[in-house]
């Protein structure tokens, strides 16, 4: 198996910055500078972004970043929190994606091997290697033969640059995986892919974006795009108006008619997924796990997370708010099912669900697709469109391309910026592929033989330094937020003060993931957090118990489990 990567190894920067802060004050100066600018803009004719992006989420993120390394001036605007849609509801994998082969997406697996590939180099604290074994059994849609092949073309798409897959006869599969059930097994193949925290990919390729000048504003609905002149003007909730010379959809499950007019309708065909968390414990697998979900052209993972283990995902069509897809008893009997046909020893089971979440894909729909066809049939090809109005929009894709997908947006902003002679000078390349995500030398052998450093290595890189010296000031700082698990205190006042958290529920869902890990959803420590954050920014009590309500109005609609006493 290959070494655990914890830091990124691309090329560094002899100087290299961290990210300004992002705390309460920043968030206020932000603003006011958007009203001044707002008042003082009307009626002129130059705009006071080259760009403004619409969505933060991964593809948002790697939008504002790819165009703030080359040099344009960039705001990004949110509704709600950074990754709050699929970036922090997806299966945390980057691969390839070994059941397209079957579909005959050469080119999208390709594409996602390589990126995968570039993750490696510029994410690697983030991105980790992990050997996935894949057994198949009697009856399997995909015997063994099949997945030999499979995966000696997965091997050749990758340019032979990772650990080639391996056949497994029964007796060594099980010797790998106890866990497996021994009737019918044929066999398996393992091969390479990685896994990731999909929630704190997006903060870090945002933070990379904002440390290269752009800026990002949360919590600011857009509510009309429309264009005067040559100028993209951008209506936010509360009438504030933003004008730039060229702003992009990345709105995820939310793009639509109101975004983008005729161009957005019937664009989307939306695909629930869930998965559920259980502990290390009662599904105790030693490396990630693929299922086949038979009779079905799709595949689940079961993958270990430290103490936890989480499960998924399914794959149904999907209509109304994203921010309203849950789970239900149906999911997760359907995932309990398939994956204790392979696993029969797994303690399953409503009772063992120590937490659970549900996202929506933005698949783009084949207009000559039949409108019955099952989501996990559409393709996870993204496409990039422009309005009759000129905004562009990105849509569909997958997380592991989120790079490349980027990278060919900036480029057709750039190019119609040329063509109307709006190009500031000096606009470069795409430089993403080049730079680390996080800034710094990476952490030595010696360092991240401390555990506390090495920890926080995992999640935050070289800036990892930054928070254990703060741990070494204040050792309260570093105690334990919950007993079981790793994440320490002083994450809690780095995610208020430096990684623009708002509300208490972007701190505990995504940027600490108690809400996916704790068994209590982190209710034992939500009003300690939530008192911290609004000292922070200046507020009374009633507004640390608006925050814990807004928290577990927020579980109950994703797990659909009752937060208990704060």
């Amino acid at each position: 198996m290959p070494a655990v990567r914890r830091n990124h190894r691309a090329d560094v920067l002899p100087v290299q910055e961290s990210p300004p802060p992002w705390g309460p004050a920043e968030i206020r100066s932000l603003r006011d500078r958007l009203r001044r600018a707002d008042a003082d803009g009307r009626g002129r004719a130059e705009p006071a972004w080259d760009l403004v992006v619409v969505g933060a989420g991964i593809a948002g993120a790697g939008v504002a970043r790819d165009a703030a390394l080359r040099g344009l001036k960039v705001l990004v605007v949110e509704a709600r929190d950074l990754a709050f849609g699929t970036s922090s509801r997806s299966s945390r994998l980057i691969h390839g994606g070994v059941r397209y082969l079957e579909q005959g997406e050469l080119g999208l697996v390709y594409e996602a091997l390589r990126e995968r590939r570039l993750l490696y180099k510029i994410a690697g604290h983030i991105v980790q290697p992990a050997r996935f074994l894949f057994p198949a059994y009697r009856g399997d849609r995909l015997p063994l033969w099949k997945l030999r092949i499979g995966l000696s073309l997965y091997d050749a798409l990758s340019l032979y640059r990772s650990h080639g897959h391996r056949v497994l006869r029964p007796a060594a599969a099980r010797a790998l995986e106890p866990l497996l059930r021994e009737e019918g097994l044929r066999g398996a193949v393992t091969y390479e892919d990685a896994v990731t925290d999909d929630a704190r990919l997006t903060l870090a390729t945002l933070q990379d974006a904002r440390r290269h000048g752009a800026q990002v504003l949360t919590y600011a609905p857009v509510v009309a795009i429309r264009r005067e002149g040559e100028v993209q003007v951008v209506e936010l909730d509360g009438g504030l108006h933003v004008r730039a010379r060229s702003v992009v959809v990345a709105a995820g499950p939310w793009t639509s008619e109101r975004l983008l007019g005729v161009a957005g309708a019937h664009l989307l065909a939306l695909s629930r997924g869930i998965h559920l968390v259980l502990r290390s414990a009662d599904i105790p697998i030693r490396q990630p796990l693929v299922v086949q979900a038979q009779k079905e052209r799709r595949i689940l993972f079961v993958v270990p997370w430290g103490p936890r283990t989480y499960l998924g995902t399914t794959d149904t069509a999907y209509e109304g708010d994203p921010a309203a897809a849950g789970v239900t008893a149906a999911d997760t009997d359907e995932l309990f099912a398939l994956i204790g046909k392979v696993l029969p020893r797994a303690v399953l089971g409503q009772s063992r669900i120590v937490s659970a979440w549900a996202g929506v894909r933005p698949l783009v729909r084949d207009e000559h697709a039949a409108s019955g066809d099952p989501t996990a049939e559409i393709s996870r090809t993204h496409r990039i469109l422009e309005t009759a109005e000129g905004v562009i929009a990105v849509v569909g894709g997958k997380l592991t391309t989120y790079r490349s997908m980027a990278e060919e947006t900036v480029d057709r902003v750039v190019r119609r910026l040329r063509q109307r002679g709006q190009l500031p000078a000096g606009i470069g390349r795409c430089q993403t592929h080049r730079h680390p995500l996080v800034a710094g030398l990476p952490l030595s052998a010696e360092e991240l033989h401390d555990p506390r450093l090495g920890d926080l290595a995992q999640r935050h890189g070289p800036l990892a330094r930054q928070l254990y010296g703060q741990v070494q000031a204040d050792p309260r700082l570093g105690a334990r937020i919950i007993h079981d698990l790793p994440y320490c205190w002083a994450e809690v006042e780095h995610a208020i003060t430096h990684e623009g958290a708002v509300h208490l529920e972007d701190i505990l869902r995504r940027r600490i993931p108690l809400a996916l890990t704790d068994e209590g959803l982190g209710a034992s420590v939500a009003r300690e957090v939530a008192t911290r954050l609004v000292e922070a920014r200046g507020g009374s009590a009633a507004d640390i118990e608006a925050e814990l309500q807004r928290y577990r109005e927020a579980m109950f609609v994703e797990t659909g489990r009752t937060l208990g006493p704060c």
